[in-house]
């Protein structure tokens, strides 16, 4: 071996070594930054209305959250929708509702972009909690020889065949054997070949939760779950029990239940839960179960939890029957004077929720340069220091008669006085509303209670409310001109009649003085003839 050879090989070995100082320099790098990682992992707990995060102790109470357009805003200490709080042991916690706190959604799950710190360290981690989204769900369990679960813990177990039973006889019954504990027991989510629904309700299968011991078929209140725990209901029901329904499709033989779930002592769940189950079998024999179908529908589900908006629109329509509204493009609108215009609020469809409901609160009228304003609707019923007054429409109970997501009244138009020059303006005018849109038709109901039929109306007397408020507006209207030349020769009159008033009055003032002078100097005359007859 030359020197040249012996220079290239340890050029070579160096260089070998250097690679792999390297190697193992970047996988403790890798291991570092892997368990840096993990320290600045939280637990996550989701809920009703948000989800919360759990830190370790080394992570800094300075979390920042990127909101979907890309800032990082700091969490700050605080228990409403939004912000952190050191537990007993001193380690963070961070809890952010889901309609709040920069919250965003990305498929089937509302997510939160987190960065931290750890303790004696000033690099950020990136930290993303999420939690899913509330969905209904419909499954099929595809058809098998023996469909269903067998993995059953033994609480929910429930005895098939006979209680001393041999292997291969649970098996001809199509149920689960436990050789161990010699137990023949029913497949879960299964129909069974003795002709048996057998199916779970889990409290976590709707949002928020429902209380298996409050689930039982529909109109049949003695058929109960065979078993149920906090968390799941087990039912075992004949397919010719409990009021189920029996229906051919071809040579299948399809059996029907409803469970639902009984009246619940409070109103926190906004609707009703319904759960249909169908067995089918062949026509021909009961032999072997071929289906069983769960289909999870909550009547009037609750929407999905997710950040979102509620659209209010009003709109004007071209006449009392609200059948059709002047578009957008044909405004300013030209409305004579004490013609009704028909105003109509509503929540713009489709509606994001069917069960909300839309009041209106107070109702204004302002010209372009906002000099005045005035009241239109105070706590949803007209002015009743209006003497034009408009008209909200109501029923028998003074109940406003429209749908719970739409209101509808009408304003007798008018025209705005010139604080300079006295006379009425020609200015353009608009229309806005507070409305407040809320989960309850009682606290939503609104209510006006005629007085006259002049359009006077006695304000309701109700409790304020918490609700979402929103702002509505429509315009610009103008006012036609005939009618403003009629009010504007009307106040002429006004004006020129305290003229001839006091034109009158001097008149009359003159008139009598100049009666007095006459009757003085009568008088004078008289005296002197008497003292000259003396």
């Amino acid at each position: 071996m030359n020197c040249c050879s012996v220079k290239l090989c340890l050029v070579s070995l160096l260089s070998a070594l250097a690679a792999q100082m390297c190697g193992c320099s970047s996988d403790i790098q890798r291991r570092r930054s892997s368990e840096r990682t993990h320290l600045a992992l939280p637990t996550v707990t989701c809920s009703e209305k948000g989800m919360r995060a759990a830190f370790g102790p080394l992570v800094k109470d300075n979390l920042r959250v990127r909101d979907p357009a890309g800032p990082l805003h700091p969490v700050l200490g605080s228990d409403g929708s939004c912000g952190v709080k050191l537990r007993n042991n001193q380690s963070l916690s961070f809890f952010g509702r889901y309609d709040s706190c920069y919250a965003r959604v990305e498929g089937s799950k509302v997510m939160f972009s987190l960065l931290v710190q750890l303790t004696g360290e000033d690099q950020w981690i990136r930290v993303n909690i999420s939690c899913p989204l509330i969905k209904r769900s419909k499954s099929r369990v595809d058809p098998t020889p023996f469909p269903g679960e067998c993995i059953v813990e033994k609480s929910l177990q429930i005895q098939c065949g006979h209680q001393v039973i041999k292997e291969d006889a649970c098996t001809k019954l199509g149920c689960c054997y436990n050789t161990r504990t010699a137990s023949c027991y029913y497949r879960l989510n299964a129909c069974s070949l003795d002709g048996h629904f057998v199916f779970t309700v889990k409290a976590a299968d709707t949002h928020p939760p429902i209380d298996p011991s409050s689930l039982v078929i529909k109109d049949q209140p003695q058929c109960l779950p065979t078993i149920t725990t906090p968390d799941v209901a087990v039912f075992k029901i004949g397919v010719q029990d409990c009021g189920a329904k029996m229906k051919m499709d071809g040579d299948l033989v399809i059996y029907e239940v409803e469970v639902e779930e009984l009246p619940p002592k409070s109103k926190s769940r906004p609707s009703p839960f319904s759960l249909q189950v169908e067995c089918e079998y062949e026509e021909s024999d009961l032999i072997r179960a071929k289906d069983l179908r769960s289909f999870y529908t909550v009547t009037n589900p609750p929407p999905v939890v997710a950040q979102g908006t509620i659209k209010v629109q009003m709109r004007i329509a071209t006449d009392a029957s609200f059948t059709s509204f002047i578009p957008e493009d044909q405004l300013p609108l030209t409305v004579p004077l004490r013609k009704a215009v028909n105003v109509e609020i509503s929540i713009a469809q489709p509606s994001p929720d069917p069960t909300l409901f839309l009041r209106v609160r107070d109702c204004f009228a302002y010209p372009t340069s906002k000099h005045s304003v005035w009241t239109l609707l105070h706590d949803g019923c007209p002015n009743p220091l209006d003497n034009l007054g408009s008209s909200v429409p109501v029923d028998e109970q003074g109940r406003t008669a429209s749908h719970s997501q739409v209101r509808r009244f009408d304003v007798k138009t008018f025209a705005f006085m010139d604080p300079n020059t006295g006379h009425p303006s020609s200015e353009e005018m608009y229309f806005y509303c507070w409305v407040e849109i809320c989960t309850d038709d009682v606290e939503c109901a609104q209510r006006c209670t005629l007085i006259s039929s002049e359009g006077e109306r006695q304000r309701r007397q109700t409790k304020l409310s918490t609700h979402q408020l929103q702002l509505v507006s429509f315009g610009p209207l103008l006012q036609s001109g005939t009618e403003t030349d009629t009010i504007t020769l009307f106040h002429g009159w006004l004006y020129l009649l305290p003229a001839v008033g006091a034109a009158l009055v001097l008149v009359l003032l003159i008139v009598w003085l100049k009666f007095r002078c006459q009757k003085t100097e009568g008088q004078q005359t008289y005296d002197v003839h008497s003292e000259q007859a003396q």
